[in-house]
């Protein structure tokens, strides 16, 4: 009585229909089972094509994480560089001023990297 009722309910249509009375057990049984299990299938379908759209947005926002990184360090390295050329040069130039004011030999043992 359950398949009898399940296919009534999901044809819409009378528990009294002739239709129905042709069915056996059997065939409604299957009915029943393969009408699950392809909704099953369906649904796992589903689910594969969303993991496969947030494996692959995850993906790309990994990706974009490295390039913006890498970018940041070449950067940093950038900087690095020049500033340590700029504090080279306002190392010179503090000697020098310190050489005109103090004579030549002044300078040679002191070391501007505290």
């Amino acid at each position: 009585m359950y398949l009898r009722s399940w296919w009534s309910k999901f044809y819409n249509k009378p528990l009294k229909d002739p239709i129905l009375d042709q069915y056996t057990v059997y065939e409604l049984m299957y009915e029943f089972y393969d009408k699950i299990s392809r909704k099953a299938a369906e649904d796992e379908r589903a689910e594969q094509e969303t993991d496969k759209i947030e494996d692959k947005k995850t993906d790309d926002t990994l990706k974009w994480i490295e390039e913006e990184e890498r970018k940041e360090q070449e950067l940093n390295a950038s900087k690095s560089k020049d500033a340590q050329a700029e504090s080279s040069a306002e190392d010179e130039w503090m000697l020098e001023q310190l050489k005109k004011q103090h004579g030549d030999d002044f300078g040679e043992d002191v070391d501007l990297k505290f």
